[in-house]
C-alpha cells in the first residue's frame, strides 16, 4: 500500500472514530465506552501476537513498569475525552483533545531537548490561542452550564494525559516497536470493569442493541488507523503520513458538528477554527 492511502486510511479512521466514540458515549456513558473498545481492542489485536512475538525480549524491567504505568496514562486520557463527550458539545470536546499534538511538542523540547522552529512556534501559539476562545468566557459573557464547563475541564485532562502517554511512550516504542505499548494497555481491563461494577453499570443498558455498530466501528476505526500509521512509520514513511494523519481532528470535529447539530457560542466557535487550523499546520512542519 502507498504511502498517501495508509495517510488516507489513518485520516479517515482516526477522524471518524473519534465521530462514531461520541456517539457511543451519549448512549452507553464513558466508562462502558472504554471497556467496550478496550474488549474489542483486545480481541481485534490477537491475530496480530505471533507477528510481534519476539519483540517482548527487548523488554527491560524497567521498559515493561514505564509502558503499564503510561498504560495507565493513556486510559485515563481516553475516560476523560468520553466524559467530555457526553458532558459538552462533541466538537469542542474534540477540538480541545485534539489539541494534545502541541503539548506533545513542547515536552519533547523539554524532556528531550528537542528545537522548535518558528513554523511550529506559530502553530503551537494558534493553537493554544483556540484553545483559550474554546474553554474561557469573560466575566458577564453568556456561558455554558456547569456540566459543559466540567465538559470542558475533562477535555483538557484527556489533552494532557494523551500528550503525556505519546510523549514519554517514544522510547519505549524506539525499542519495542509500537504493537505492544498499545496491547499492554489491556493490563488495566479489570480496573475499568472494577469501575464500571463500582459505578453500576456492568448490566446492559436498554439502548444497547443502537450503540452496538457505532462501537464496533469506533473501535475498528481508531484501531485501523493506528495500524496503518505505524506501519507507514515503520516503513519509513513518516514524512508523507504524519501531516495527513495529523489532521484528522478536521474530519472528527465536522462530523462530530453534523451528528448532533450543536452549536457552541460565537467565541467557542472562533477557538476550533484557530485551534483546528494550528492543528494542521503544526502536522504541516513534521
Amino acid at each position: 500500500m502507498s504511502a498517501i492511502l495508509m495517510a488516507v486510511a489513518t485520516y479517515f479512521g482516526w477522524g471518524a472514530g473519534d465521530a462514531f466514540g461520541a456517539i457511543v458515549t451519549r448512549k452507553i456513558g464513558a466508562y462502558r465506552t472504554v471497556l467496550g473498545v478496550m474488549v474489542i481492542t483486545l480481541i481485534l489485536f490477537l491475530p496480530l501476537i505471533p507477528s510481534h512475538i519476539a519483540e517482548l525480549t527487548a523488554f527491560t524491567p524497567l521498559l515493561l513498569t514505564i509502558t503499564i504505568v503510561l498504560g495507565s496514562v493513556f486510559l485515563l486520557g481516553n475516560l476523560a475525552i468520553n466524559e467530555a463527550l457526553r458532558r459538552t458539545h462533541a466538537s469542542l470536546a474534540l477540538t480541545v483533545f485534539s489539541s494534545y499534538s502541541a503539548l506533545i511538542v513542547i515536552l519533547s523540547v523539554i524532556f528531550y531537548h528537542e528545537r522548535l522552529t518558528i513554523p511550529q512556534i506559530i502553530s503551537i501559539a494558534t493553537i493554544f490561542w483556540g484553545v483559550y476562545f474554546c474553554t474561557y468566557a469573560p466575566q458577564g459573557a453568556r456561558t455554558l452550564t456547569r456540566s459543559h464547563r466540567i465538559g470542558i475541564l475533562w477535555a483538557l485532562l484527556g489533552m494532557v494525559s494523551i500528550a503525556v502517554f505519546f510523549t514519554f511512550i517514544k522510547p519505549v516504542v524506539a525499542r519495542v516497536g509500537w504493537f505492544w505499548p498499545i496491547y499492554l494497555t489491556s493490563l488495566w481491563l479489570p480496573v475499568v470493569l472494577w469501575i464500571v461494577w463500582k459505578k453500576k453499570e456492568l448490566n446492559l443498558p436498554k439502548n444497547w442493541k443502537s450503540a452496538a455498530f457505532p462501537l464496533v466501528a469506533c473501535t475498528m476505526l481508531l484501531r485501523g488507523g493506528d495500524f496503518f500509521f505505524n506501519a507507514a512509520i515503520d516503513k519509513g514513511l513518516s514524512a508523507v503520513v504524519a501531516p495527513i494523519a495529523g489532521a484528522y481532528p478536521t474530519l472528527s470535529v465536522i462530523l462530530a458538528y453534523l451528528v448532533f447539530r450543536e452549536v457552541p457560542t460565537k467565541r467557542q466557535v472562533l477557538g476550533i477554527i484557530l485551534a483546528l487550523a494550528g492543528i494542521v499546520a503544526l502536522a504541516l512542519t513534521q
